[in-house]
């Protein structure tokens, strides 16, 4: 069985190196583009994505899920991954046949028409993307070197090519590509593990798993991919972009907590199958230690640096994005809580109701707010939105589970702790923030930064990551 630990130490290289390689990018593309065309391309990819909800469905937890189910046995292992891909590639056809009509039906779509006729690759390929299967497998080393290999030459491809506001075609074509690329060699690769075939097919089996978490993910997205869409359509692309830019990097920062919760859904799942409740529950509550230990400090020091953060990333130009930023910060630690509660606990314990209920409550907050603010707001009701529409989601997944008493949560004292953890990181933010070179100012307050976690595991003040 793998170990967790490198299995973190794999997905936090491929989490930082995205995460420093996206702010090698963003800044890059931002000022080239500039906010109008930069818009453009991320209300179209935004689109795109949001198409790919349906086609995809709840197929990345479900694959997940029974892949670390039956990783043991080869016969059921072919049988679950093979029913799996014919059912997301049934969704996948079905979905681009809608797309394609879409365009033409919609002006708001067709005047981009030329971009949105490249995006059908990514739908298509979403098909063998199977990245859930990889996951399943734990094999997060593969999944860290393509990555990282790919997407250096991706970014090696942007600073070559790219160069100036009309180039944003191109950028899109090369996003578009490095998804397709993707795909191609995981779908390659798979076949030295699995063969994926028409024989014992049990498509029916994984309907309605995957209708049920595929509207959770629908739900989910209508304060995350559709905010966007619908920014786009009531404000002109400036808006976009300095919402996007702050969405950027606000799922840049998400990312290095999403990428635990991936690690541990797997072994966790097998947890659950093997009957091991009691260490189910330990995994459960170290990771609400480790999640809060850092969430608390990154959410504190990014609404106080969000000046000099969009500065840094953006440059000139940018600085409406500063508000929407800080709003979307202030989501970050209740969206680690609900990631550990929702991925690593409801889909591991297959609470899929619960889950598809906690979305539906997020889309109505979600669609109410959206049409009462982001017309009048633009970038900072988008803003709004996603931050009171995942407080009403994670409220409800603490409720469900506390009454429900399907597992433990964070209790009173484990908050406190972390609050006076974090008022170091709060203070060296403030004084970062009177540095008046945002260059200089990010520095000094990774460095100090730095220090304090450093002298926090000489001493033992983290908790440690079990095997």
């Amino acid at each position: 069985m793998a170990d967790i630990k490198k299995n973190f130490a794999y997905k936090g290289v491929l989490t930082f190196s995205n995460y420093i390689l996206g702010f090698i990018t963003l800044p890059y593309i931002t000022r080239v583009l500039g906010p109008d065309k930069f818009g453009e391309v991320n209300f179209v990819m935004n689109t795109i994505d949001y198409f790919l909800l349906f086609a995809s469905m709840g197929i990345v937890a479900i694959g997940t899920r029974e892949t670390a189910k039956y990783k043991e046995s080869q016969n059921e292992l072919s049988s679950a991954v093979s029913s799996i891909f014919y059912l997301n590639l049934l969704f996948t056809l079905l979905v681009l046949l809608i797309y394609n009509l879409a365009i033409f039906l919609f002006h708001d779509l067709y005047r981009y028409k030329e971009l949105f006729w490249i995006g059908n690759a990514k739908i298509l390929f979403s098909a063998l993307i199977l990245e859930w299967f990889f996951t399943g497998l734990e094999n997060f080393r593969y999944i860290t070197i393509r990555s990282v290999v790919i997407k250096l030459c991706y970014i090696f491809l942007i600073f070559l090519t790219i160069k100036d506001t009309s180039d944003y075609k191109l950028y899109f074509i090369l996003t578009i590509l490095s998804y397709v690329v993707n795909a191609f060699i995981n779908f390659v690769y798979s076949r030295k593990f699995v063969k994926i075939n028409h024989n014992n097919l049990k498509i029916w089996r994984y309907l309605s798993s995957n209708l049920k978490l595929g509207l959770f993910s629908i739900m989910s997205s209508m304060y995350i991919t559709f905010n966007v869409m619908y920014l786009g359509l009531v404000r002109d692309m400036d808006e976009v972009g300095y919402y996007t830019t702050s969405l950027k990097l606000y799922f840049i920062i998400l990312s290095m907590f999403s990428a635990f919760t991936s690690v541990m859904m797997p072994r966790m799942a097998s947890m659950i199958s093997s009957g091991e409740e009691g260490k189910f529950i330990s995994y459960l509550k170290n990771s609400y230690n480790i999640v809060f230990l850092f969430a608390f400090p990154v959410t504190a020091m990014s609404i106080i640096l969000a000046p000099e953060i969009i500065d840094v990333v953006a440059g000139a130009g940018y600085d409406p994005s500063v508000s929407p930023m800080r709003i979307l910060m202030c989501a970050l630690t209740l969206v680690c809580l609900a990631q550990v509660i929702s991925v690593q606990g409801l889909v591991v314990l297959k609470k899929d109701n619960i889950l598809v209920s906690g979305s539906l409550i997020g889309a109505i907050v979600s669609l109410i707010l959206n049409f009462v603010l982001t017309p009048k707001m633009g970038a900072v009701g988008s803003a709004i939105v996603l931050l009171a529409s995942e407080t009403s989601v994670t409220l409800f997944y603490v409720s469900k589970v506390y009454y429900s008493r399907l597992f433990p949560l964070p209790g009173f004292m484990m908050f406190m702790k972390n609050v006076v953890w974090t008022i170091p990181f709060i203070l060296l933010a403030i004084g970062g923030h009177f540095i008046l070179n945002s260059f200089l100012s990010i520095g000094v307050v990774i460095l100090g930064a730095s220090i304090i976690v450093g002298g926090a595991l000489k001493f033992k003040m983290i908790p440690k990551i079990n095997s």
